[in-house]
């Protein structure tokens, strides 16, 4: 692996349903990327984060959902831990406050991971820059500049507006039996939902503060302006913008097809639509939890 070079890596940082995927797909599709399973030539596959992929196991505990084997014993699911690792009471589980106390054979699996990526499937190994997007790094954003120490890494923290998003998941996982089908009342869904979403952006704003290798943007302007803001984090990130990667019509899939009905055109998503739809017991127990949070990403608290 030593003949592999880490070239700032890009980390797409937020929670799950936050509209990551969309925007992960937009840099996938640039030729000189590659992500944990493939390039451009797969640019729609369907989940690419590091903890969902086949070989997952080989990730060091830190790093991973799948060896890390807790679960908080009132949310016991195994659905990639969805909107439960930042709970209050997960968040100890899967957060590293102290990195340096990693070992450095957790920090080298790691990068030997990445780099077994890069080498399986980058089209040119001189130029080629990693892109992922797994949930679990939102909250441990130091850990993976311990561990990727001297290649630069670059990280932009995707917020997506409370309002929509935490009813959505409360009702459309935590109490859908096709899903995590937790016994709860639909008001402590929410209220732990909250916790998840508070958590996972109030650690990641406080883990970016002094840094310049960090960046944070709301997935409602990319949806504004697509070309804008991927154009943004190219700046960023110090990669060539190209026309392409932003959805158009006539672009074509690959045999993967998985985005063949979200790339184009953007629509609206149901979250937002839900945004409109809270109700004001829902918005109270939502500001009770992420009220400061809200404000910090730019959002209007709604009462």
């Amino acid at each position: 692996m030593e003949d592999i070079e880490i070239d700032r890596p890009l980390f797409l940082l937020g929670v799950q349903g936050g509209g990551l995927t969309i925007l992960a797909k937009c840099f996938q599709r640039l030729e000189n990327t590659c992500f944990v399973h493939g390039n451009a030539d797969s640019w729609d596959a369907a989940d690419n984060e590091m903890h969902v992929c086949e070989t997952s196991q080989k990730l060091p505990r830190e790093f991973s959902f799948h060896t890390n084997d807790f679960y908080p014993p009132n949310l016991p699911t195994n659905f990639y831990r969805y909107w439960t690792y930042a709970t209050n009471e997960g968040l100890p589980h899967f957060r590293i406050d102290n990195p340096e106390q990693v070992s450095e054979a957790s920090l080298n699996g790691f990068r030997n991971y990445v780099k077994a990526i890069i080498r399986a499937h980058a089209k040119n190994l001189n130029d080629c820059r990693f892109i992922d997007k797994s949930q679990l790094y939102t909250i441990n954003i130091p850990l993976l500049r311990a561990a990727l120490r001297g290649h630069s890494p670059r990280f932009v923290v995707i917020g997506r507006n409370p309002y929509g998003c935490i009813p959505r998941t409360a009702r459309n996982y935590y109490l859908n039996p096709k899903k995590h089908g937790f016994d709860m009342p639909y008001e402590e869904a929410l209220k732990l939902c909250s916790e998840h979403w508070n958590n996972s952006f109030a650690v990641a704003t406080e883990d970016c503060h002094g840094f310049d290798d960090s960046l944070i943007l709301n997935i409602e302007d990319f949806f504004a302006n697509p070309k804008e803001f991927c154009s943004r984090i190219c700046s960023f990130a110090e990669l060539d913008f190209d026309r392409d990667m932003i959805p158009a019509p006539d672009q074509p899939n690959t045999r993967y097809q998985q985005m063949a009905t979200r790339w184009y055109p953007l629509r609206k998503s149901r979250t937002e639509r839900k945004l409109l739809e809270t109700t004001q017991r829902e918005r109270e127990i939502i500001n009770s939890v992420c009220g400061s949070t809200i404000e910090k990403l730019g959002y209007d608290l709604l009462k």
